[in-house]
């Protein structure tokens, strides 16, 4: 009988793209994919620690899959990813029914840990090893992550990330420009760029205008459609004259630009040991509205921060108010030993953060209306991520999977058979109506071309 695994992963983008690794190295030496956790030999959770609410997240699964051993499958749990780094001794203590526990410094071990569990001996040498650009991608059938650098170099004074995750560490172009080419192979024609801070690409290798540099490269990649940049950091002289020229004039790349800004106040970008000031951060959108037509923006806020004031507070609902950004999300503060911002006086309770988040949330949602009705009537390329029996759930270049609203389209005469094809394809898509955070758009079947 088989030996069989199933793998559980938490947390962001980045460690989806080190679950697909580990998954496509257990695959490689015949470690048969299960799709629950009661019906293997072997659950690998992947678990996030970045903040409080994403530990007590993975310690539920855990829990879970435990009470699941202890019924009689799996036989063995692995766990792996952030929230071992900084918690091995504690969860080594807590969690002994846990047979393995891996830092993401050594998930690299884990086909071999996990080919010792299964009894299999002769495992050719390198067998489960990957080259770094091949990977099975799941989730999404046409749309792939790709980390391009792993740690970070900011002293944030709320982040666990550096103590987590090291320092920061580019991967050559050669070798995400294969990993591009190998996905678009795999039938991958979104590509999402992901890094803790993906506007400091290169630097450690000392490049010069690394991220600009990187992107003409993954244009040239063939039948990759779309290129995706997620979290650039805020600061001007990051967006050089180069990067906004490759995001403006090549059409692969989409204009998104996601930008977590954190917050406005001058004194809680102080305290957050952000570097940017409220001028320098007007001034970047100002640069970006004005260098790249169409431009979405998108950012992320956090309230409740230690010494953030009602002024403070007023402040920043001002601006989302006066920016408008297309998409925004909000958190509330996390208290997290080991950082700067644990040691600070004057916390918030679990009220007044709630009551700022709820304000800033529905600020946003306010605004919506005003800033989804530019859509309404205009016409976008979209691309497919499920086709239902009645509805088709698609994307435009303004909307990154899980994080953005969608569109849902129906269609305006019959076509049958056809939805099973649209899986596999973009769509031109007219938005008819808002709804909510999402749209509804409509497509003329039989003007759509069947070939993928």
């Amino acid at each position: 009988m088989s030996f069989s695994f199933n793998l559980i992963s938490l947390g962001c983008p980045k460690n989806q793209v080190d679950s697909e690794e580990m998954f496509t190295g257990l695959k490689n030496i015949g470690i048969k994919f299960v799709d629950s956790s009661d019906a293997c030999d072997v659950c690998v959770i992947n678990t996030c620690g970045f903040i409080e609410a994403a530990r007590k997240e993975s310690i539920g699964v855990i829990m879970e899959v435990i009470q699941k051993k202890q019924n009689g499958s799996p036989k063995y749990i692995v766990v792996t990813g952030c929230m071992v780094n900084s918690n091995l001794a504690v969860l080594k203590d807590e969690l002994p029914e846990v047979d393995l526990f891996l830092p993401t410094f050594d998930e690299h071990k884990i086909v071999k840990e996990i080919a010792a569990l299964s009894g299999k001996k002769n495992i050719k040498k390198n067998s489960g090893d990957l080259k770094k650009f091949e990977r099975e991608h799941f989730n999404l059938e046409r749309t792939a992550y790709i980390k391009i650098s792993e740690g970070c170099n900011r002293t944030c004074s709320f982040c666990t990330i550096p103590s987590i995750r090291g320092r920061y560490k580019s991967r050559p172009i050669d070798e995400i420009k294969r990993e591009a080419e190998y996905l678009a192979q795999a039938g991958v024609k979104e590509l999402i760029i992901v890094s803790q801070d993906s506007s400091c690409y290169g630097m450690d290798l000392n490049i010069k205008n690394g991220l600009y540099k990187l992107l003409r490269e993954l244009v040239r990649v063939k039948d990759i459609s779309w290129i995706r940049i997620l979290y650039l950091y805020p600061k001007s002289s990051l967006f050089t004259n180069e990067l906004i020229s490759i995001i403006r004039d090549e059409e692969k790349i989409l204009k998104y630009i996601d930008m977590p800004i954190q917050h406005i106040s001058g004194n809680v970008l102080n305290l957050m040991k952000r570097g940017d000031t409220e001028r320098d951060i007007d001034m970047l959108i100002q640069k970006l509205r004005d260098g790249i037509e169409n431009i979405t923006l998108r950012t992320s806020l956090i309230v409740g921060f230690p010494g953030e004031t009602d002024s403070d507070f007023e402040k920043l609902l001002g601006f989302v108010k006066n920016v408008k950004f297309d998409n925004m999300g909000v958190f509330k503060y996390s208290d997290e030993k080991g950082t700067l911002s644990f040691e600070y006086p004057a916390k918030f309770n679990g009220r007044i953060k709630n009551e700022r988040y709820r304000l800033l949330m529905e600020t946003q949602k306010g605004l919506l209306p005003e800033i989804l009705s530019k859509h309404v009537g205009k016409t976008y390329n979209a691309i497919i991520d499920e086709v239902g029996d009645k509805t088709i759930k698609a994307r435009t270049y303004f909307q990154s999977p899980d994080v953005d609203g969608c569109t849902y389209l129906y269609t305006v005469n019959s076509n049958d058979g056809l939805e099973i094809k649209l899986k596999k394809r973009f769509l031109p898509v007219k938005i008819t109506k808002i709804k909510g955070y999402d749209l509804l758009g409509t497509y003329e079947a039989l003007k759509v071309l069947t070939k993928d």
